[in-house]
């Protein structure tokens, strides 16, 4: 549903629900309105008409009571005491005891007869001795009734229409900055200019603007270093994939001597293991992206994990003459995570680090009581501090051009594991890389 419908609908509820509220409201007002001035008229014309009957003398009190139910439309009850003088209604008894006062105020009862309503105010003429009861039915005390009721009515009905109009004229404001937001969302691409984007009084448009035209530009920059990294990495793979073709070339039209055609062998061996390397590495951050890659979670040794991972890099080194160092570590002290992927980013940091590394790396652990730190140190370049959290970026191209998604994979595997990794200078001058796992098991030493 678009949110112009639905503010429409809301405000729409909202104003049914108001309608509702107010008609009944209003019904009760209205009516207490309409029974006060009722019993108000009952009271003030009744008055009137005994105070025209008073100081009249008594043979032509009658005379005038009767004139005055004539004119007035009333109807009169003359008593004294028990006793009926004078009623003016035809073939009708009137049973006082089924009076109901309906107003303390004016003193007004109320009662049926016939099936109509009556109201009266009953007044004692001392010098007569006498009681006249004046009735009334609600037509002749309310001549504009109807009226009050349907102005009323007509009030509610302006009051809906004006809050419907309002509420259209709400949701317009509110839907059409959204839709100018949606155009300016469809416009944005990597491969267009920036549009401007457009501006609102309202501060939360402006500021959902603001987001959407920085997210623009993150994903022009996200699609350069995508483009670029392509660049860098075809070009990687382009190198041994040339080197091997060349050299089984010559090989196949014998061109090479014994000594030559083994040597071209070996070359052919490194390089299609550095495509192995480059093409598993794109096909484990494949699988590491994907939301059902399953994390095998268990105890893992400290010890044991770290040596695995030297023994794994252990011909690199040695090819690039550098030195692994594994310093003593605690062999009872165990970690929780996936043996497998650990052994994988680690090896990923190693193989990174062999790779800058000028003649050694060495690999320590820091035991504490709720923690266990893993630094890596190496006597290489060092990487620059403005560097430091790119080097974790998918398409971050490091030192002379070098392209590659180790650290990049290392970082995922220890995000999975709520590990932390940050990069430091060592001691060395080089990189230090510090590995934080968030808890700490501990086995039984054995006595």
């Amino acid at each position: 549903m678009k949110i112009r419908n639905k503010l429409i609908f809301y405000f729409g509820l909202l104003l049914s629900i108001f309608i509702f509220i107010a008609l009944m409201l209003s019904g009760v007002v209205i009516r207490y309105t309409l029974n006060r001035l009722l019993y108000s008229n009952v009271f003030e014309m009744n008055r009137g008409i005994v105070s025209y009957i008073q100081g009249v003398p008594s043979d032509v009190l009658l005379e005038r009571i009767e004139l005055a139910s004539l004119v007035t439309g009333a109807e009169f009850i003359v008593r004294d005491g028990e006793d009926s003088i004078l009623s003016t209604f035809d073939d009708s008894f009137i049973d006082f005891n089924q009076a109901t006062l309906v107003s303390k105020q004016f003193n007004v009862y109320r009662i049926v007869d016939n099936n109509m309503f009556y109201y009266y105010t009953s007044t004692v003429i001392e010098e007569h001795g006498l009681t006249i009861y004046v009735f009334r039915t609600a037509d002749l005390t309310l001549t504009n009734s109807e009226e009050i009721f349907y102005t009323s009515f007509i009030g509610i009905i302006f009051l809906a229409v004006s809050v419907s109009a309002l509420s259209l004229l709400i949701a317009r404001v509110f839907s059409s900055p959204l839709k100018e937001l949606a155009q300016y969302a469809d416009q944005l691409a990597p491969e267009t200019s920036q549009e401007p984007r457009p501006i609102f009084k309202i501060k939360e448009y402006n500021q959902l603007g603001e987001a959407l035209e920085k997210a623009s530009k993150r994903l022009k920059t996200y699609r350069h270093k995508e483009q670029e990294f392509l660049h860098n990495f075809s070009h990687e793979m382009k190198t041994p994939l040339t080197n091997i073709y060349g050299y089984a070339e010559a090989i196949q039209y014998g061109v090479l001597t014994p000594e030559e055609t083994k040597n071209a062998t070996d070359i052919i061996m490194k390089e299609s293991e550095k495509l192995r390397d480059n093409i598993n590495q794109i096909m484990l951050l494949g699988r590491l992206d994907s939301v059902n890659q399953q994390y095998h979670m268990q105890k893992v040794n400290l010890n044991d994990l770290l040596s695995d991972c030297l023994n794994s890099v252990q011909m690199q080194a040695k090819e690039a003459n550098i030195k692994l160092d594994l310093l003593d570590t605690d062999p009872f002290v165990s970690v929780f995570g996936d043996p497998e992927k650990l052994e994988t980013a680690f090896v990923n940091i190693l193989s990174n680090g062999i790779r800058y590394a000028h003649s050694n790396i060495t690999i320590q652990s820091i035991i504490y009581p709720s923690t266990v730190e893993v630094i890596i140190d190496d006597d290489g370049i060092g990487i620059p501090i403005h560097e430091r959290d790119k080097v974790f970026e998918r398409y971050y191209i490091g030192y002379k051009g070098h392209t590659g998604l180790g650290l990049t994979i290392s970082k995922m595997v220890f995000d999975k594991h709520q590990i932390q990794i940050s990069i430091e200078d060592s001691p060395t001058r080089g990189a230090r890389f510090r590995i934080v796992f968030p808890g700490v098991l501990r086995q039984h030493r054995p006595t």
